[in-house]
């Protein structure tokens, strides 16, 4: 969000800065100077009334009323000769004939007067040491301050402004992303970033009934296939017990197998789908890690007699559903053993206000590129799909919907022997309620 703010505040001071460059170049580069104009019209009334008052009085009292008007006006009074002014100035007066016969400003408006039959010229220049116009300089000094700091207040509430609705239209796009399809924009007039509220509406209106409807349809499809899965093993079950073959007992023994692998990628699939739904409650309940860790590890089937180690902090638990937690890193733990080597090991600590369950196999592990992807559903690094070492690829998939209905997060990372280390993350409070 601070890249937009900063690149937003660089937008409008570029912005402000073309729009004085282009009043500039508008008003006084493609037009006269009025201003200018103005000064020249009054030098030249100036030096009519001089010539009319002093022309009886001779030049000496010309000199006299230009000290006057200089020293009433805050500005100093030179008396230059001809052949030592600048060169600007005798050129200005050298043409044929000059705008202003007898006067002219120089490029810092200075006034430069000359008399008929006169060998010298009157430079009347801003004495910049009086206080006047010292107050004038700083007046205009506050004028630019107040302009560049009531642009940075403007263009400062602006981005706080259009920050704040864009922090809302976020945080919500953001907890749609966790998973939450019944989050909505909100719509009112204080809160909208143009359109883009209603489209996100109507964009999350049309994923969550996508994904409301495949799931329906994955719960629907997987509890018609437990009907006919069941009339398949049970009849194979009988031929199995009737039958007199050994080859015949054989096949009849792989077909009841592969009901039974059916029946519990089907019974997956609809844990998978229940626990996926929004509307389905979880009870959370204060639950002591030590004791609830070392009987899943207990309980857990072991064929190869893999070592588990499970190092527990103490006084730490989890505020959690019990039945999902369990699933949720029975799921793991299976999974570990499948492919670890010799040994499985399970850390919990607590970090703040939050638990951290670690999960680490001596196995092969897994190629980095994989280890997002394998929390999607029937994803499997092996295309063969081997059966000796895979499962239905549901495990992980209901893992991390379980952990994130907790407010939690699962990733994998390098494991310290090189195999898999799969990290679960949970807050052990409340944060129904906060």
């Amino acid at each position: 969000m601070w890249r937009i703010y900063i690149e937003s505040f660089i937008g409008l001071f570029f912005l402000f800065i073309v729009s004085l460059f282009a009043f500039d170049y508008f008003v006084y580069q493609l037009n006269p100077d009025y201003d200018y104009i103005l000064e020249d019209m009054q030098a030249a009334a100036l030096h009519h009334v001089l010539s009319t008052l002093s022309e009886p009085q001779g030049s000496e009292f010309t000199a006299q009323l230009l000290a006057n008007y200089a020293e009433s006006t805050a500005s100093t009074l030179n008396i230059v000769a001809t052949d030592v002014a600048p060169k600007e100035v005798q050129n200005y007066f050298a043409q044929d004939p000059p705008p202003h016969p007898y006067s002219f400003y120089d490029d810092n408006r200075a006034l430069w007067l000359t008399f008929a039959h006169s060998d010298t010229f009157f430079h009347i220049a801003p004495d910049d040491t009086n206080l006047v116009r010292q107050k004038i300089e700083f007046s205009d000094s506050l004028f630019f301050v107040f302009t560049a700091f009531g642009f940075l207040i403007y263009s400062s509430w602006l981005i706080w402004f259009i920050g704040r609705r864009t922090r809302a239209l976020q945080h919500v796009t953001a907890e749609f992303a966790k998973g939450n399809l019944n989050v909505r924009a909100p719509t009112n007039s204080g809160s909208r970033v143009g359109k883009m509220n209603e489209s996100f509406n109507e964009m999350a209106e049309k994923i969550s009934q996508l994904i409301t409807s495949n799931r329906s349809l994955t719960q629907a499809v997987a509890h018609d296939l437990r009907t006919p899965i069941f009339r398949i093993q049970w009849q194979a079950e009988i031929l199995h017990e009737e039958a007199t073959s050994p080859a015949l007992k054989q096949k009849l023994a792989s077909i009841i197998e592969d009901t039974e692998e059916m029946e519990q990628l089907v019974d997956a699939l609809l844990y998978f789908a229940k626990v996926g739904r929004q509307d389905v409650p979880i009870n959370k309940e204060d639950i002591p890690a030590q004791p609830f860790i070392a009987h899943l590890v207990e309980r857990l089937p072991n064929p190869q007699n893999r070592q588990i180690d499970a190092k527990i902090d103490h006084d730490i638990s989890f505020w959690a559903d019990k039945t999902l937690l369990k699933r949720a890193i029975e799921n793991v733990l299976v999974n570990a053993l499948r492919y670890s080597v010799s040994s499985v090991i399970v850390r919990c600590s607590q970090h703040a206000q939050i638990i951290k369950i670690t999960i680490e196999d001596d196995g092969p592990g897994i190629p980095e590129q994989f280890r997002e992807r394998l929390f999607e559903p029937f994803f499997s690094i092996d295309p063969s799909r081997n059966k000796s070492n895979m499962g239905h690829g549901l495990g992980l998939a209901i893992v991390k919907l379980i952990i994130e209905k907790h407010d939690g997060k699962a990733t994998f990372e390098e494991g310290s022997t090189g195999g898999a280390k799969l990290v679960l993350t949970i807050p052990n409070h409340d944060t129904d309620n906060q």
